[in-house]
């Protein structure tokens, strides 16, 4: 398939799932390391949006080519040129971005769009049963949040809310990102893309 088709096949938005390092699996990672991030390509372009709380230049968007395999930005072979492998309808991983470990992103579909009418997070607490796990997640103002299962030493846990391309994005230190789709009542309903989507259910408390 040529460049032209591939960079056709990348448009949409895409979220980052897990990274690895090369003696990893791909589909059996145990190393996997959640991470923040959301690419959006249109056309020949590209919008890269990072946590803000972990990356200090937090967001960018230029032009971009596929020369093969390579991810070229605004012509220049020597800068970011990075391998992007295998690239299927729902998947991408991108050697080298930010570290030597390779980040694996998920397609987003347009299902997901939030259609909820806005709603604030700060100041509300939320409960969550993860797998084995229940968390009850507490967004104590508009960038610091408390976990009762997970803390980070004596910093404070972060968290950001984004909104790119119609998609509701929560950002948090400690979590992959989470897709917001909607709220019903007292529940929102999300998806996380580590290793395989997931669904569940943020339900505010007292």
């Amino acid at each position: 398939m040529t460049s032209c088709q591939n960079e056709k096949k990348l448009n949409g938005t895409w979220i980052s799932a897990y990274q690895y390092d090369e003696n990893d699996s791909l589909m059996e990672s145990t190393t996997g390391i959640p991470f923040n991030e959301v690419f959006t390509f249109n056309k020949g372009t590209f919008n890269l949006k990072q946590f803000k709380y972990q990356m200090f230049n937090d967001e960018r968007t230029d032009i971009f080519k596929l020369k093969g395999n390579k991810f070229v930005i605004a012509d220049n072979e020597s800068y970011f040129s990075d391998v992007i492998e295998p690239l299927t309808n729902d998947s991408i991983v991108i050697n080298g971005l930010n570290s030597v470990l390779n980040g694996v992103y998920k397609r987003l579909a347009d299902s997901l769009k939030n259609k909820t009418p806005e709603f604030k997070l700060t100041g509300n607490k939320f409960v969550r049963n993860y797998r084995k796990w229940t968390d009850t997640i507490h967004f104590v103002n508009d960038s610091v949040y408390t976990s009762n299962n997970w803390t980070m030493g004596n910093s404070d846990l972060m968290w950001e809310r984004i909104n790119k391309n119609g998609f509701d994005i929560l950002f948090t230190d400690i979590y992959p990102p989470f897709v917001i789709k909607k709220r019903v009542g007292k529940d929102i309903y999300i998806s996380t893309f580590e290793y395989k989507k997931e669904d569940y259910i943020l339900t505010e408390i007292k």
